[in-house]
């Protein structure tokens, strides 16, 4: 049996510490990471703003994390400030510091309350210090990471930490880690700006991770290895050159040399078979650091608008994570905030602050972010994330339908950041993966409570990313979601059984994943490099992995059962908040997406498939778990709080 479950519990206002670790039973029925993180959620029962010292903060680390292959990242949740409404949800981050937390003889860390001034915690083999941080109030992040570096004499320390954004209480302000891995959508940097929280310091070297089968561990590990050196790309892949040579996705083929030029070497997370970074450095422009996915954000707006990327792209990702800004937010707040000041929606006096004609140059990047992070000006309403900006403006229902805005929106984000969706997506976030093009997108997105790509993109490694012939991608879906007809053309879905089956699949799969805590560019394996298995992975490895370290019997059938336990605890969260709505913006249903040419989604059809998806998960019309389906998954405790609140009126 594992050794997990250790957690250190800190109130802030009391300046109090305990620790214990969570019965066994516990970690059997909801693993680790995002499982136990709901758990404890659930049972604290948060009933306040995100931005309350109420709220609390959850660092949760996995059974695998720090020994399997790909277990490098920590789950971060609670209630999201960026979320709209604000609701329970969940980010992670990879590096090394779960790794380092695990090794310092903790498992899961949970911050209460508020610091009476600013803080940084000191967590160092099974020691835990309160120290007083107003020297490092209103630093940048990779700032902050040096001087505590020097402050506590250890080249080997893990920190996290906020820049001013999170400081600021900036709703999509980043959690950073090293120079370049953050706990992004949601928001947490604001939470622990809110808690006065400045860094969380790390480091261990006396707990011993327990493995019950080495060999075994060892004999699967080199399975991956093998499985995952490509992902499954090929060829035929938009993104395949860039992966084959600079080991990163997802990049076109135009943006290799600017990458080359200064790119120094890849990096990864704690025990990473395939690294997917890429270490940057620009001494004129003194910008250095780790990039990789949506932190080219910037070089696609500049691609898409103008035709070519420059320097300022890394720029851009440089400051957002020094200042401790969301890059996924900017790249939807950015395309809007143009179009509005095109459009003349921007007041004269305000639009003076931000020198929106340089768009996309270095002048306007700078001074925009800067003013986000500072909350000065035009950067305090932006502050508040896209969604709320525009409802400030009595705009919210023109951008979630794009009406009159649409051409001029999606000239701002140009083919190329456009190509994979562009707009709103769902609950504040920003579109990716367009439920135009992939009817399984729509579902996930319409019932997640958050951005469902960032941490779950094992469907569109197949359909969207991998570059096979059709035939090849359906012979993977009947092994992956049960049916060939889960998979479809680029916007020519189905609406069929099969399409919501793999929906429902996918997301208690990926609960194991981020509560076990596995990579999601590695796990799971649904889509092979070799070519004699027709690029076909192993689903059942994740399970080998996870029996050889815990000493466990799963099957993946039995780590799917632990993942709907999981996701419907998620939906019970949703539902005692009062923010369980299950919808799609209406520009979804209005327009085709301009990039790809997929028409707009059919609403009767949608609804119909929505109900069916309602029926496979066990849940009634309106979307709430059924008492025979809580029971079964024993949730004993959301049944007695549906109950007393009579919230299934059965």
């Amino acid at each position: 049996m594992t050794d997990f479950g250790v957690v250190l519990d800190i109130d802030l206002s009391e300046e109090k510490v305990k620790t214990y670790r969570l019965p066994d039973d516990v970690i059997m029925k909801f693993l680790g990471g995002e499982g136990i993180a709901s758990y404890i959620y659930w049972n604290s029962k948060i009933l306040c703003s995100a931005l309350s010292p109420e709220n609390i903060l959850i660092f949760a680390t996995g059974p695998l994390t720090g020994i399997a292959p790909g277990a490098g990242r920590t789950v971060v949740a609670g209630k999201s400030p960026q979320s709209y409404p604000e609701a329970f949800t969940v980010s992670n981050f990879g590096g090394e510091w779960g790794t380092e937390l695990r090794y310092a003889g903790f498992d899961i860390l949970i911050l209460r309350g508020k610091a009476e001034e600013p803080v940084y915690i000191w967590i160092h083999d099974g020691v835990v210090e309160i120290s007083r941080a107003k020297h490092l109030w209103g630093l940048g992040s990779f700032k902050t990471r040096e001087k505590l570096v020097q402050e506590l004499n250890d080249e080997e320390v893990k920190i996290i930490t906020i820049g001013p954004a999170g400081e600021k209480l900036v709703r999509y302000a980043s959690i950073i880690h090293r120079s370049g891995h953050a706990a992004g959508q949601g928001g947490f940097g604001a939470v622990m700006g809110a808690k006065n929280v400045k860094a969380i310091a790390v480091r261990g070297v006396k707990r011993e991770l327990k493995v019950y089968d080495p060999q075994a561990l060892l004999t699967e590990a080199e399975k991956v290895k093998t499985l995952v050196r490509h992902l499954g790309i090929v060829a035929p892949s938009p993104v395949y050159k860039a992966y084959e040579e600079l080991s990163t996705a997802p990049l076109t083929e135009d943006l290799i040399p600017l990458v080359k030029k200064y790119m120094k070497r890849n990096t990864g997370c704690h025990g990473c078979p395939k690294p997917c970074h890429v270490y940057i450095e620009i001494p004129e422009m003194d910008v250095k650091g780790e990039m990789a996915c949506v932190q080219f954000f910037f070089c696609w707006l500049q691609q898409g608008y103008r035709g070519y990327a420059d320097e300022v792209c890394f720029l851009a990702k440089h400051l957002a994570d020094d200042l401790g800004l969301n890059v996924y937010e900017l790249l939807q707040l950015i395309p809007f905030l143009m179009t509005l000041y095109t459009k003349g929606h921007i007041p004269k006096e305000t639009a003076t602050e931000i020198p929106f004609e340089k768009y996309p140059e270095k002048e306007f990047i700078e001074i925009l972010l800067n003013k986000i992070a500072m909350r000065e000006g035009l950067g305090n309403l932006l502050a508040e994330g896209t969604w709320r900006y525009a409802e400030k403006l009595g705009l919210l229902q023109q951008y979630l339908s794009l009406d009159d805005i649409e051409e001029t929106l999606a000239s701002f984000w140009g083919p190329v950041a456009g190509y994979g969706g562009y707009g709103p997506g769902a609950r504040g976030y920003c579109n990716h993966y367009d439920p135009r093009d992939y009817i399984v997108s729509a579902l996930l997105w319409a019932t997640s409570h958050r951005d469902p790509w960032s941490s779950s993109h094992e469907y569109v490694a197949v359909a969207h990313w991998s570059g096979l012939e059709f035939e090849k991608q359906r012979k993977i879906a009947k092994y992956a979601w049960g049916s060939e007809e889960a998979v479809h053309p680029p916007g020519s879905p189905s609406y069929n059984e099969a399409e919501a089956r793999a929906t429902i699949v996918i997301q208690n799969r990926t609960c194991v994943k981020n509560s076990l805590i596995l990579c999601d560019w590695l796990y799971p394996i649904v889509i092979s490099s070799d070519a004699s298995r027709d690029f076909i992975g192993d689903l059942e490895l994740m399970a080998r992995i996870t029996n050889a370290i815990m000493g466990t019997k799963y099957s993946e059938q039995d780590l799917l059962l632990i993942g709907e336990r999981i996701f419907n605890l998620e939906r019970a969260i949703l539902i005692r908040e009062g923010v369980a709505n299950i919808t799609l913006p209406e520009h979804l249903f209005k327009y085709p997406q301009r990039f790809t040419g997929s028409p707009p989604l059919n609403r009767e059809n949608f609804n119909r498939l929505l109900m069916t998806y309602f029926e496979l998960r066990g849940w009634n019309s309106k979307g709430i778990p059924k008492r025979e389906k809580l029971f079964q998954l024993d949730l004993i405790d959301v049944v007695k709080f549906f109950d007393e609140k009579e919230v299934l009126g059965e």
